[in-house]
């Protein structure tokens, strides 16, 4: 029995090349945007985790009666659990308390954020949560009130699915190590954000002179960051979910989501058996693969 050679043409090998390095320098700039955005995302969040305990501080002077409504609740815990009534103890469990609540947002809202990007496209629901940062960020550099610190941080945790969105744009890109690579970068973003953005943070309340607001400071800079973030997101990220691999409803993206907001399906690692796919099926030659934007 023979066997039959066959040899690639010159011509399609250097169209091949061409158009892989061009998938290339596509996914390059992908993972480039994500990573400034979501940095300059990270900055503008953690510039409030040092001032926690001045914000408390600062609003229980005021005799504000959601505070001093939160406040006792905080004692009535503290007291179960056996925690030492003192100030210090009593500033870690409030300020717990606030970052709860915001994670607990965070928890719901970026899975519908998901979601509803799977319909409309990644880019207009990055936009659209960037906005609310901002709206968030707003506030809080004008609340004279607990209640109203308090909204800026609701509307803040309901804006925050762009960090899961971040995820899911690198995971639009078709080539592997294009994915693997993002990945990393969305790693070191959130690890710079975290070092930089506290100690900025506490710079700024360490330059407020006597009688000013210790927290105004660090909230202006995080709408300045949300701003250039929004300018930025607007002017260079692409969308990179074409609108053929879209979901047809928005209501098929929402039940898309169920395993992901249920805590027993959680437990049971519904979301991530029921999305699994075997890689032959996604591509017949994923190491060569890349991704082109349109």
């Amino acid at each position: 029995m023979g066997v039959v050679v066959q040899e690639a043409m010159p011509g399609k090998l250097s169209v091949g090349a061409g158009q892989e390095s061009r998938a290339e320098q596509a996914s390059t700039r992908v993972i480039t945007t994500v990573f400034i955005a979501l940095l300059i995302d990270l900055l503008g969040f953690t510039l409030i985790l040092p001032l926690l305990p001045s914000i408390l501080d600062h609003y229980s002077k005021n005799d504000d009666g959601l505070y001093m409504a939160l406040q006792r609740g905080v004692d009535r815990f503290a007291a179960v659990v056996g925690v030492p009534p003192e100030r210090k103890y009593n500033s870690v469990l409030f300020g717990g308390l606030i970052g709860s609540m915001f994670s607990i947002l965070q928890f719901f809202a970026s899975p519908l954020t998901g979601a509803a990007s799977d319909y409309f496209g990644r880019r207009p629901l990055m936009l659209l949560t960037v906005v609310g940062l901002i709206a968030s960020y707003s506030l809080w550099a004008v609340s004279k009130s607990f209640e109203l610190f308090l909204f800026s941080r609701v509307i803040g945790g309901i804006s925050k699915g762009n960090v899961s969105l971040s995820t899911a744009i690198i995971a639009d890109l078709a080539c592997p190590r294009a994915r693997s690579k993002g990945m990393a970068m969305i790693g070191v973003a959130f690890s710079l954000g975290f070092t930089l953005g506290p100690l900025l943070g506490a710079c700024l309340a360490l330059e407020t002179e006597k009688g000013e607001v210790v927290y105004l400071w660090s909230a202006l800079l995080a709408v300045t960051f949300a701003v250039t973030d929004l300018a930025f997101v607007f002017f260079v990220l692409p969308e990179t979910l074409p609108k053929e691999k879209r979901v047809p409803s928005v209501a098929s993206g929402f039940q898309s989501v169920t395993g992901l907001l249920s805590p027993w399906a959680l437990f049971q690692f519904s979301a991530v058996s029921h999305g699994m796919e075997p890689p032959s099926k996604k591509s017949k030659s994923p190491n060569f693969q890349c991704c082109v934007m349109e």
